[in-house]
């Protein structure tokens, strides 16, 4: 076995078993050479031990952790096998220079790094050898790449209800960008998006491709909002059937080839945003974080790679798998509060978009909908009261995320800017909206979308409270709308 190809499966092996800790007998088996041959060849052709390596990757991890999120460090210690702190102090100084503590005070560079052919991770910069990055390419020949490392996303990750910008903060994260959950949905334009279908109780009511008159504003916003070129493919602009797999493959490849994690709508389940982090068989199987990757409908087409990614070679015969898109070469700087705040104004603005309510008009739309009692029939099947209370959800959802968010993005301009008073005043009111929102949720009995919130939606007195919630949430969109708006003119 060429050398190359031996560390190579060493990287890949450490990479993904980072977390779940590296057991060496199982390295040896894996690699089908002995541990002190291993080692050997290891150490000659990197210049380090192999226990080394596998600290410093368990480190660098550790390291990505401290910046890119807000977790205790002891939690972070605990989550890469330092059960004692003082040991972990010690060894992520003797490999980054700085106590955790300090590391995270002072934010250094820490995103992807290419470990050897084939293989990413992430590392601070200049943590990994000249040697380690200088394999050769031309040895693997086994049609994968794979990038370990990659932020764990789905629901609720980061404190975010809102799949794309959870998405696109995992990516950013992982190239390194330093990069905010509440930045994210803001920049996106996903935080002031509302849409309401007043022809039907409709699940997909409040989908980011809604907000805009463009489907593509959102996900191009978000991305040229990091000062980075954006690229997308859709699947209605490719040919259907293997020639259109294969545009899909050669998007996701020229992408991964370089190191940057493609986000895609679909692969798994419906066309909400996922992340792909890697591929095998030249492209026909893929990897990532997904969603819906363990609901049990779709299990029997997926399977799991030891470092948590979903494998899937069936995403191109998912109907729901409608683009890929990825964060190209940087541009320029990121978006000014000026953008930020004409992306906001196009999204509050009240207008109607054939079936659909947008925008402050789209309050009115859901409030009419929930006071209909010929909506809410006394014997209701079961079916039924789950698809209004599904949409109901969404909407407390879409608005508390999403203007609780705008909320912290606002205030944090107004302590960076004290001399522009317009900045607290949009705070407070998308503070306001966003916390009558979460008084839908004590309406109902809480977050869940169980029997007990169904039956309570199904009251009539539970439907009026929240229709007055409802109008709170408008007039303090209103007033947050009429704010930004001064705020444009006076700029």
């Amino acid at each position: 076995m060429e050398h190359s190809l031996m560390i190579w499966s060493v990287a890949a092996f450490v990479e993904s078993r980072v977390r779940s800790g590296v057991r060496y007998e199982e390295l040896s088996k894996a690699v089908g050479f002995s541990l002190p041959h291993l080692r050997a060849v290891f150490a000659r052709h990197t210049g380090q031990p192999l226990a080394r390596y596998i600290m410093g990757r368990r480190i660098a991890r550790a390291a990505f952790d401290a910046v890119h999120s807000a977790d205790p460090l002891l939690e972070i210690a605990g989550r890469y096998g330092f059960t004692n702190p003082d040991t972990f102090t010690r060894a992520f100084k003797r490999v980054t220079g700085m106590t955790p503590r300090e590391f995270r005070r002072l934010k250094p560079h820490v995103g992807r790094v290419r470990l050897c052919a084939g293989v990413f991770g992430v590392s601070p910069q200049g943590n990994i050898t000249e040697r380690m990055k200088q394999m050769n390419s031309k040895h693997i020949s086994d049609g994968s790449v794979i990038l370990y490392g990659v932020p764990k996303v789905g629901y609720g990750s980061f404190g975010g209800a809102t799949p794309y910008p959870i998405f696109l903060k995992s990516v950013a994260n992982y190239l390194g960008e330093d990069l905010d959950y509440s930045d994210a949905i803001v920049m996106c334009g996903a935080a002031f998006r509302l849409v309401w279908d007043t022809a039907e109780w409709n699940g997909g009511n409040v989908d980011v491709l809604l907000a805009f008159d463009d489907p593509e504003t959102v996900f191009r916003s978000g991305i040229e909002a990091l000062g980075r070129e954006f690229k997308i493919l859709w699947r209605n602009n490719v040919t259907a059937g293997p020639d259109g797999k294969d545009a899909f493959i050669a998007f996701i490849k020229e992408s991964i080839d370089k190191g940057v994690p493609v986000i895609a709508l679909g692969i798994i389940g419906p066309p909400e945003a996922c992340v792909i982090t890697g591929y095998r068989d030249n492209g026909n199987t893929l990897l990532g974080w997904n969603c819906f990757q363990h609901d049990p409908e779709f299990a029997p087409e997926v399977t799991f790679d030891e470092s948590g990614y979903f494998v899937t070679s069936s995403w191109w015969e998912n109907r729901d798998t409608v683009a890929v898109m990825s964060l190209g070469e940087k541009t320029g700087g990121r978006a000014s509060p000026e953008a930020v705040a004409r992306l906001a104004v196009t999204a509050l603005e009240g207008k109607r978009r054939e079936n659909y309510a947008v925008g402050t008009a789209a309050y009115d739309a859901w409030k009419k909908a929930l006071l209909d009692e010929s909506q809410f029939a006394a014997d209701m099947i079961v079916p039924l009261q789950a698809e209004r209370m599904m949409c109901q959800g969404d909407g407390m959802d879409c608005v508390s995320d999403g203007r609780g968010n705008a909320a912290k993005y606002f205030h944090k301009l107004a302590e960076r800017h004290p001399e522009q008073p317009l900045y607290e005043s949009i705070a407070k009111q998308f503070g306001a909206c966003c916390d009558a929102a979460r008084r839908m949720y004590l309406t109902l009995g809480g977050h869940e979308r169980g029997e007990t919130q169904m039956k309570a939606l199904m009251n009539p007195e539970t439907r009026r409270r929240l229709g007055e919630l409802i109008g709170e949430c408008k007039t303090a969109d209103q007033k947050a709308l009429k704010h930004i708006q001064q705020l444009l003119s006076n700029c």
